[in-house]
């Protein structure tokens, strides 16, 4: 009787938001998620055992693949936390700690940094190896992720975090400009030195105060080399070092496994399946019908359904769901196009708009504005047409869905474009690409909605850095 009437609260809950929430039946068979590849190298746990734990999350991005370089949300950061390292990390109390890196050293200045990596650890046995097996993490590891990182192909904004590495810019710049590998003159970034299979050390142009921060975060893990595809393409099939190896996609479902080499402690868990990719209101009722233990970072039209205006669970949903806030915010940015000529309409929106109202509820956080400058040599648009790269993020759609909104009451048309890409003709971007400059920034709190059998997830301190180590599931047999 129970489940008849959780169905039926979940049914209520997205029809009354409004058409676009109505109820879609979601067609996954969970229990096909166990089942291993045939060309797994992993010895298969058998999920009959007494103490066999399987959890399944929920994330609201799409997981588009298991890339560092190539992430551009907080969902798919979060997964590369769990399954590759850093040099260096996070702990739990938000200081940074060693990870592949054992110790280090920094000059006076900070403008020299020498890292003693661990030479104890190994890649997770994975198909990218031609035997399956994980080989061991050396220094050169380190080198190819960073030349990666400064590849013509990849995202011009990744590569800008570690642009003040003596060298690499240089060599990011000619990777992208030119195009003929024979007329290149820098065969590698003059700022990393290899010395020895354990001693790596990066020379910075300026003295750097955030450098170890910076290589705390997931962008910055390492990975095998042999798991990028042929031709540089995405990472699909992870092979990295963290408390999770990764088996295989299913699905919408990426199914990682306890790494049982990991020097440290690792959580209970047997098998985490991370589901993505779908829209927001059957990421809810999977969990309503508990084909998941948890949302990551609830959704904006979920938290509407659930809570008062404070992010309270409504009282119909205590006996169903637990809510916790974490301590982190997501920070969804939005950029302005210099080269669109539209800086005084940005500055009369952003000045006339009533945005402390734009957000339904206070718990779902704070917007700030920066008025904008005009680009040298632009030429004024008086058109009133406001347009917008491409984005698919369910925060960023749900926030733009708003402030079009506002946009049209003061008779701009706002639209989106169907290309990712911005040119002179596009004045937004969620995306901070060469020549953009952020007029708005919504902080959105992270919320985990969870089944009350779940415990003991952690985000802290940054809204990707999520830790399972403490995690325990009532009854977590299957």
């Amino acid at each position: 009787m129970k489940k008849f009437v959780l169905l039926i609260i979940s049914v209520f809950v997205f029809i009354s938001c409004g058409k676009e929430l109505e109820t879609v039946t979601v067609k996954s068979d969970t229990s096909e998620l166990l089942n291993a590849p045939a060309d797994s190298v992993y010895t298969e746990i058998d999920p009959a055992q007494d103490d066999f734990v399987h959890i399944r999350f929920g994330e609201i991005a799409a997981i588009e693949s298991l890339d560092p370089l190539f992430a551009s949300s907080n969902s798919e950061w979060r997964v590369m936390n769990l399954i590759y390292e850093g040099l260096t990390g996070l702990n739990s109390s938000g200081n940074i700690s060693p990870a592949l890196a054992k110790r280090w050293e920094v000059n006076t200045d900070s403008t020299q940094f020498t890292f003693h990596l661990r030479t104890d650890v190994y890649f997770h046995d994975s198909p990218a190896f031609e035997n399956g097996s994980g080989r061991r993490f050396v220094a050169s590891d380190v080198r190819y992720a960073f030349e990666r990182m400064a590849d013509n192909d990849v995202p011009d904004f990744t590569a800008n975090h570690f642009g003040d590495i003596r060298g690499f810019v240089a060599y990011h710049s000619e990777q992208t400009l030119v195009k003929n590998p024979d007329k290149r003159a820098f065969n590698t970034i003059e700022g990393l030195k290899i010395r020895n299979d354990s001693t790596v050390v990066f020379f910075l142009n300026k003295p750097s105060s955030d450098f170890l921060e910076r290589l705390a975060h997931p962008m910055a893990s390492i990975y095998a080399k042999e798991s990028v595809p042929a031709g540089n393409g995405l990472i699909q099939k992870a092979a990295g070092t963290g408390r999770f190896a990764f088996i295989k996609k299913e699905g919408n479902a990426h199914l990682l496994t306890q790494n049982k080499e990991y020097r440290g402690f690792t959580p209970k868990i047997n098998r985490l399946d991370i589901v993505s990719g779908l829209e927001e209101k059957d990421l809810y009722q999977e969990l309503a019908r508990k084909n998941l233990d948890a949302l990551i970072e609830v959704g904006s039209s979920t938290l509407m359904s659930v809570t008062d205006s404070t992010g309270t669970l409504l009282g119909s949903f205590t006996d169903t769901f637990q809510l916790n806030q974490t301590s982190t915010y997501s920070d969804y940015s939005f950029f302005y196009n210099q080269n669109s000529g539209q800086s005084a309409s940005i500055n009369e929106l952003i000045s006339n708009a009533d945005l402390e109202n734009l957000l339904p509820l206070s718990a779902m956080g704070t917007v700030t504005t920066n008025m904008v400058g005009a680009a040298d040599g632009a030429e004024p648009d008086s058109s009133r047409q406001l347009v917008i790269t491409q984005t698919v993020h369910p925060f960023e759609v749900f926030f733009l869905d708003k402030l079009a909104s506002l946009a049209t009451s003061m008779d701009f048309s706002f639209s989106m474009n169907t290309s990712f890409a911005l040119y002179d003709d596009i004045s937004l971007t969620t995306r901070p690409y060469p020549d953009t400059e952020k007029f708005l920034s919504w902080k959105s709190p992270v919320y985990i909605l969870s089944s009350p059998a779940i415990s003991g997830i952690s985000i802290t301190h940054e809204p990707w850095n999520i830790s399972l180590v403490s995690v325990k599931k009532t009854g977590g047999s299957e």
